[in-house]
């Protein structure tokens, strides 16, 4: 094993090109005839839709489409299962909410994607969106993990009251008992675990192109794994071959995991350039990126 070997420490042959600047990223990527996309996206953290009136945002220059979930669910997108199969506390199964790409009727986080708008350009479709108009009835809402299951907690799903979707355990029970019956001294704390994530250097993008002729995706796209992102694309949102659809992965400014999913805006530029006939380009904010 003179090149590989366990232990054997290896070249890193990236990095004077990345010192350098040379590296290429999705976001550095334009395609012919390129739209831009931006979401919008709710203030509320639990709210009722009671309309979005999308005219004068449709009507703004520059504007190639403006759509909400229930364009989406007319189109029959699906959505990606949830892979862990575990519990309720009760023994029952889980309960696996699926998410479409952007909210139908309902918001439940600070966020979450109400709208799509595609535009000639960015700042066409930035200003298109500050002329959309929502009726966002207010609701009680979770703020901290700490209450998320108190009895008197708010409900995120109707159905499922206790706020707990599934429960993962490990390990063994009656060993880990034994062993704090039989310990000399057992110091107890309490910690409060928020949402951690990742923050990358390069926030999230995605392109999508659409070659009718062939009957064939491309997106281009900052993920970790592309060949997992393909299958869950084409199995589970498009009912398509994995075969009718492209995934290329550039340079990629970081993930530490958070990049091996697909996001909705992943879904959405395909959808879109699809209907519009051409490409779509979506880069995510700053802001964005614990979305």
């Amino acid at each position: 094993m003179e090149k590989f070997g366990v232990g054997q420490g290896v070249r890193r042959e990236e990095d004077p090109r990345l010192l350098r600047g040379l590296g290429l990223f999705t976001n550095d990527v334009s395609l012919p005839d390129q739209a831009h996309a931006i979401m919008l996206r709710s203030p509320y953290a639990h709210a009722e839709i009671a309309s979005i009136d999308t005219t004068a945002a449709t009507a703004a220059p520059g504007v190639l489409g403006v759509y909400t979930g229930e364009d989406v669910e007319a189109d029959n997108l699906g959505v990606p299962g949830m892979p862990a199969k575990w519990k309720r506390p009760d023994g029952k199964p889980m309960k696996y909410r699926p998410q479409p790409p952007l909210a139908l009727g309902r918001v439940r986080y600070v966020g979450d994607p109400v709208a799509l708008i595609v535009a000639e350009t960015l700042n066409s479709a930035r200003d298109a969106a500050e002329l959309i108009e929502v009726d966002y009835r207010d609701l009680p809402a979770i703020t901290s993990t700490e209450n998320t299951i108190d009895a008197n907690a708010p409900v995120v799903w109707e159905d499922s009251p206790d706020n707990i979707s599934g429960q993962f355990q490990a390990g063994n029970a009656e060993a880990v008992e034994a062993a704090f019956a039989s310990a000399t001294r057992i110091i107890k704390r309490r910690f409060i675990i928020s949402r951690v994530f990742a923050q990358y250097m390069e926030p999230r993008s995605a392109i999508g192109a659409y070659d009718e002729r062939e009957g064939r995706y491309t997106l281009h796209a900052d993920v970790q794994y592309p060949h997992r992102v393909r299958q869950l694309l084409a199995e589970k949102i498009f009912s398509i071959p994995e075969q009718a659809l492209r995934v290329v992965a550039r340079d990629v400014g970081g993930g530490f995991g958070t990049k091996g999913w697909q996001y909705p805006e992943h879904r959405l530029v395909l959808w879109a350039t699809r209907k519009l006939g051409r490409p779509v380009k979506r880069n995510c904010e700053r802001s964005e990126e614990v979305m």
